[in-house]
């Protein structure tokens, strides 16, 4: 029976936790704490990790960032 009850409290905790991250807006997220200094993203890239463009058509990807950086244009600043 204690094993139903603490199945039981796990669900309602879980229904709750659910309840709040769905009532969780996107556009209360204050903008300006966002910081973004890059537009390389780390993928998965030829079965290896890589550094990948993702303002740039196709995603070109190099193996490390330093490169990535040097040839993705940078994010804007708003």
């Amino acid at each position: 029976m204690k094993i139903h009850t603490a199945l039981m409290c796990i669900f309602i905790i879980s229904l709750f936790t659910l309840h709040q991250c769905a009532r969780t807006d996107i556009r209360d997220i204050d903008k300006s704490k966002l910081i973004i200094d890059s537009n390389c993203m780390r993928t998965k890239w030829f079965k290896k990790w890589g550094w990948c463009c993702v303002a740039l058509k196709g995603d070109p990807c190099w193996p490390d960032q330093a490169a990535c950086d040097s040839k993705c244009p940078r994010p804007h600043s708003s």
